[in-house]
């Protein structure tokens, strides 16, 4: 049986890689495509964030089910704005050590539900073994003990101290180190500048190492985070930083005695978690949302909202959950983001509805799961209302497809009902981002979260197996195929 590895490089999308690819600047990628499987739109999670993204690619569900909504969203049972390292000034306010203990304990340990089961733990309970590199979302049944750097350390106030739960194989960075190999050599992908490790040449060197140790766990999930952050700040070099990508694919390829080997041994699954929009370069392409909701008491960031407070803000870049704190505060919301033109999504829920409008729009879209509609992805629904506002396509033979909003419901759905309590959740029309207090701001820059299709469509690529993806292609449907039809022998149980 082959070793599966499944590379998830942040902020790949489509029309780069195939820029990439015909400017020459892609061998690697390129190798994959002509030996293997290559689809040009995969759709992934709303909100587009990494966080919700990577929860739902371990379990194959949506939030609804694994319960984490997005990169930053407000717990009630704590009254917390929860933040998984998102904006350094958002950081700074909640505490470094509010936000790490967010993203290295309390996303596996607390946050993503144990009435679903990872990739990870259902594997290793069959009797394979599974490894994570630089993934935050990794929950498995050995537990790995974390080694702060000193000055990581202090400036968390020594509070990093839990044991993390995750696969055989745990890499985070230098903050967890696989304890089943021969350290790996120093250099400065390891050093505070390259943030301790959590980089794409780190993750390679480990991934190297892993081969090199004879012991290759059957599953691995790598992380390559640095695409990301370089089309935040110039999304104008995106072919050039994709490149950078690639030069280190093809070194884990070059790690065999040629490329060929590296497929024979392995299945190689590349996708990305979500795409990136430009925004534009001035002030307008800002929706400030605390102007728009200026008439509502905004709870302040960073502290505990009080009795007079109204609404909670949770800003993810293109999207933001915004919650009610008290009943009668959600209409008056609502008709507050209306009057928004570049709000291009308002969604709450309402019983088990969902309920959609636009900003600047008088009409309803209204859906719930089960009913005589049925979409591409074979989704029983109820729908009521404007489908023009979801850009809903009733076919002749009466199947909905999607197009501006890929399978919009079923991702409405699994955000909006992530948790129990009343949540507006809205998403900005392309070149625009919502500006709120100690938001990080991109203007000229890249920025993503919404759930129009520039956030959302991705690439996915496979090489080294005769099987073929599915289509239409989900990100969350990839963990049961890797389960049911590349590593187990017999099927899932019911």
């Amino acid at each position: 049986m082959k070793k599966v590895l499944l590379f998830l490089v942040d902020s790949m999308m489509p029309k780069i890689l195939d820029q990439c690819i015909t400017q020459g600047k892609a061998p690697a990628f390129q190798f994959l495509i002509e030996k293997g499987q290559y689809i040009n739109d995969c759709v992934t999670v709303f909100p587009t964030m990494t966080a919700s993204i990577d929860c739902s690619l371990i379990t194959g569900v949506y939030p609804d089910e694994h319960k984490v909504p997005g990169l930053v969203w407000y717990d009630p049972s704590t009254k917390k704005i929860i933040n998984y390292i998102n904006g350094a000034f958002p950081v700074y306010s909640l505490g470094l050590d509010h936000c790490g203990k967010n993203v290295l304990f309390d996303l596996n340990e607390r946050h993503m539900s144990k009435d679903v089961k990872t990739i990870h733990e259902e594997l290793e309970e069959r009797g394979y073994t599974s490894g994570s590199i630089n993934v935050i979302a990794h929950r498995g049944h050995k537990k790995h003990e974390t080694k702060i750097p000193f000055l990581l350390d202090a400036a968390t106030r020594f509070r990093l101290k839990e044991k993390v739960s995750g696969p055989t194989i745990l890499s985070m960075g230098t903050l967890i180190k696989p304890e089943i190999f021969r350290p790996i050599n120093w250099n400065w992908s390891q050093s505070i500048v390259s943030s301790y490790g959590l980089n794409d040449a780190y993750a390679i060197d480990v991934l190297i190492e892993v081969i090199k140790s004879g012991q290759q766990p059957d599953f691995t999930l790598i992380y390559l985070p640095d695409n990301d952050h370089k089309l935040h700040r110039s999304p104008s070099k995106a072919v050039d930083h994709l490149s950078q990508v690639d030069k280190e694919v093809a070194r884990f390829l070059d790690s065999y005695d040629s490329w060929d080997e590296a497929i024979e041994k392995n299945v190689c699954i590349f996708v990305s978690d979500h795409g990136q929009t430009i925004i534009g370069t001035s002030k307008e392409h800002n929706i400030y949302l605390d102007k728009l909701l200026a008439s509502l008491k905004i709870h302040k960031f960073a502290s505990t909202p009080g009795p007079d407070d109204e609404i909670v803000i949770c800003n993810n870049e293109r999207m933001c959950f915004i919650y009610p704190l008290h009943p009668e505060v959600q209409p008056k919301l609502i008709d507050l983001l209306v009057q928004e033109p570049n709000i291009e999504v308002i969604a709450w829920k309402e019983e088990e509805w969902v309920n959609v409008r636009r900003g600047g729009s008088p009409t309803k879209l209204s859906f719930k799961k089960e009913g005589p509609f049925v979409d591409i992805y074979q989704t029983n629904w109820s729908i009521e209302g404007d489908f023009s506002i979801l850009d809903l396509q009733q076919q002749p033979d009466g199947t909905i497809y999607y197009d501006d909003y890929p399978d919009a419901m079923a991702r409405l759905y699994g955000a909006l009902f992530a948790q129990e309590i009343p949540v507006v959740a809205v998403s900005a029309t392309p070149s625009y981002e919502f500006v709120s207090e100690c938001s990080p701001q991109h203007l000229g820059g890249g920025s993503h979260g919404s759930l129009h299709k520039i956030d959302s469509i991705v690439p996915l690529i496979m090489a080294g197996s005769d099987l073929q993806v599915p289509k239409p292609a989900r990100l969350v449907d990839l963990k049961a195929f890797i389960m049911e039809k590349l590593l187990l022998p017999d099927p899932l149980p019911v």
